[in-house]
């Protein structure tokens, strides 16, 4: 850094004012640190933390930190399970959270809204309107828009029925490493056709640009019916899911699973009698009510062929909410009263049974822990296995944290790679760099490097995620 800590302060505070640039160490270390389970070591630590309020400051704390080649880190919420909100080196975080505004637009069939703002806050705000917002994560009342479109990730919703978020993203404004202010996409509701800038800006997880602005199109929010089916085994949710692809079934909204330990716990969290199995919940969508209940209807005959325990539509709202929340409740479960390290695989569909077979099978005999148990819940629709090592205490080192995360990432990724997956919902940089290269081969990688390069010749932003650093 070609500059002292007193002096990028005072720097930093011209640019953003005083009750928004921080240098303190309380603040450092709460930016420090995000979902991992290791600790904050030292390089993890922010040299100081700006939270500016539009594009021109974004633009100025960038000018001013590639001239100085001190490196950025965007941060929205930190709730990425791969790593990519934590800094990998000291550098300057820049806080999205001031940046919230939002304008709907009816008439012109599209909303734009700052980076900062809650998905929660954002679907409340486009209700009004009949609006849906097509993410669906698990952080929802604290992730941002601007993370998710940094990912592209729609989270819990089946792809195959709602696509990915940057389908919808008709332009953005975002700020280049050296400052530089670009305005990408359309005004129209049709998307250009060719190349153009925001289909590769959107899922650029923060590497290329920093986004300041999100033009969205306006989608109509669609009627809902909800199914549940109990199964004798997780198995036969895997083999349902194969058979909806492989007969070209009309795929749910959602389609999430809990296997049979995950079911027990989420639903005596909300105060529902244990289930008999492992559980399936799907939601179907159509543009009108009684489209609706005529897909549930046909879906919830095919469900039937699997021969499940029981299997119904959930007409009741208050049972629903309950039913649903299990999903949720289960995971607290897991990340609250232990050590929890997860996985993302998204094997081709015809391979889910045999992929969902090998992931329980090397969590549950890891070189870095023994005794830990497996649990695997996640969007199995989409398709989507998480399959998490569990160990039912906090009490255990640093090294043996890093040790088990890196294991379970490294022989997940290799199920990815071997039954033609990549992940979905999580990104694919930070602990999944290296994946990157085994999955698509060293030109590929060579290839984003260049790509960072051309964007960001300092290797100003978000610096460590790429080359996989810790």
């Amino acid at each position: 850094m070609d500059v002292g800590l007193k002096q990028l302060t005072r720097d930093l505070v011209n640019i953003v004012g005083q009750d928004n640039a921080f240098s303190d160490r309380p603040t450092a270390l709460a930016y420090a640190k995000d979902t991992m389970p290791w600790d904050v070591e030292p390089h993890h630590m922010p040299y100081a933390v700006v939270r500016p309020a539009d594009s021109r400051e974004v633009s100025a704390i960038l000018t001013y930190a590639s001239a100085k080649k001190i490196p950025v880190h965007t941060h929205g919420s930190g709730t990425s399970l791969v790593g990519l909100g934590r800094p990998k080196t000291n550098a300057i975080v820049l806080d999205t959270a001031r940046m919230q505004d939002l304008k709907i637009f009816p008439e012109r069939g599209y909303f734009e809204v700052g980076p900062g703002m809650h998905i929660g806050n954002l679907r409340k705000a486009l209700a009004p309107h009949n609006a849906l917002l097509p993410i669906f994560p698990g952080s929802e009342p604290i992730a941002t828009i601007g993370g998710s479109v940094s990912v592209n990730t729609s989270a819990h919703a089946v792809d195959a029925s709602l696509c990915k978020p940057g389908d919808y993203v008709l332009g953005m404004e975002v700020v280049l490493a050296t400052g530089e202010i670009l305005q990408t996409g359309t005004q129209s509701t049709r998307k250009p056709a060719g190349i153009e800038a925001t289909k590769f800006l959107v899922g650029s997880e923060g590497l290329l640009c920093v986004i300041t602005r999100i033009r969205m199109r306006l989608i109509p929010k669609p009627h809902m019916a909800n199914i549940v089916a109990y199964f004798n085994s997780t198995e036969e949710i895997l083999d349902t899911v194969m058979a909806m692809y492989r007969e070209g079934m009309h795929t749910p909204l959602f389609f999430e699973y809990l296997d049979e330990k995950s079911s027990k716990v989420g639903f005596e969290a909300v105060g529902l009698e244990a289930p008999p199995g492992a559980v399936a919940m799907m939601s179907m969508h159509s543009a009108t009510e009684v489209g609706c209940r005529e897909k549930a209807r046909i879906f919830l005959e095919f469900v039937k062929k699997a021969n499940p325990i029981e299997a119904r539509i959930v007409s009741d709202a208050a049972e629903w909410d309950k039913i649903w929340s299990s999903r949720a409740e289960a995971g607290n479960y897991v990340y609250r009263l232990g050590s929890t390290f997860g996985s993302e695989i998204t094997p081709r569909v015809d391979k889910l049974k045999l992929a969902f077979r090998e992931a329980k099978e090397l969590i549950l005999n890891l070189d870095s822990f023994k005794g830990n148990e497996f649990y695997s819940f996640g969007h199995i629709g989409a398709p989507t296995i998480h399959g998490y090592a569990f160990i039912p205490t906090k009490d255990i080192s640093n090294e043996v944290k890093k040790a088990v995360t890196l294991e379970v990432r490294e022989k997940t990724e290799a199920l990815n790679v071997k039954y033609g997956g990549c992940g979905g919902e999580w990104g694919l940089t930070a602990q999944r760099a290296g994946f990157l290269e085994k999955k698509y081969g060293p030109v590929y990688t060579q290839t984003l490097i260049r790509l960072k390069k051309t964007f960001d010749p300092e290797n100003i932003l978000n610096r460590g995620n790429l080359e996989g650093w810790l």
